[in-house]
């Protein structure tokens, strides 16, 4: 079983990944929303000077720019990865003051405790699959739990977890599941 210590440190780390997780879905959406109006916005240049007017091709692509461009400014992609990065920061910054003290004292336990707390006041709402995700890979980096504590995430939970936030579902542990449905989990 997990020491306090052990626990603090695994729940940092585990909102650490969380947010890099985020930082990465949200750095590539803008760069693949960049790399997408640049294409399509010099495609409709191309096809109006090359026609001299308004055809239909330069009308097509010139609203798909358009509805990317608004979708970009809209959800700011970049903005958002870079809340991420901060929290990501913060995070990691506490876990590694967490691995400078190997026999901590109550008090210590407190204070971390109660930066985690402060820390997480600054995040946006869970994405609960997606945190579900970075707990099982908090348990597969660390040692402090044993595998069958991993949480179940269904497929279409894995799919739509970016998007959606899946409130109050109830994600089962492993060790939770029935023994038939244990052999149909997929290995990793």
């Amino acid at each position: 079983m997990a020491t306090d210590r052990e626990n603090v440190a695994f729940n940092v780390l585990r909102n650490a990944l969380y947010h890099t997780g985020r930082r990465m879905t949200f750095d590539r959406w803008n760069r693949w929303c960049n790399f997408a109006v640049i294409v399509l916005g010099a495609v409709a240049m191309a096809d109006f000077f090359r026609n001299f007017g308004i055809g239909q091709s330069a009308v097509y692509t010139g609203g798909a720019t358009a509805l990317i461009g608004a979708s970009q400014l809209v959800f700011d992609f970049a903005g958002r990865a870079r809340d991420h990065q901060a929290l990501q920061r913060d995070y990691y910054a506490l876990l590694a003051e967490i691995e400078e003290c190997d026999e901590p004292t109550i008090d210590q336990l407190s204070g971390w405790k109660g930066k985690m707390l402060r820390i997480t006041g600054d995040e946006p709402p869970t994405l609960r699959a997606l945190d579900c995700k970075a707990y099982n890979d908090a348990i597969g980096a660390t040692e402090f739990y044993p595998q069958s504590e991993r949480i179940f995430i269904p497929a279409w939970h894995r799919i739509w977890g970016q998007v959606w936030a899946f409130e109050g579902y109830h994600y089962k542990k492993l060790c939770e599941l029935p023994e038939g449905h244990k052999a149909r989990i997929p290995a990793g």
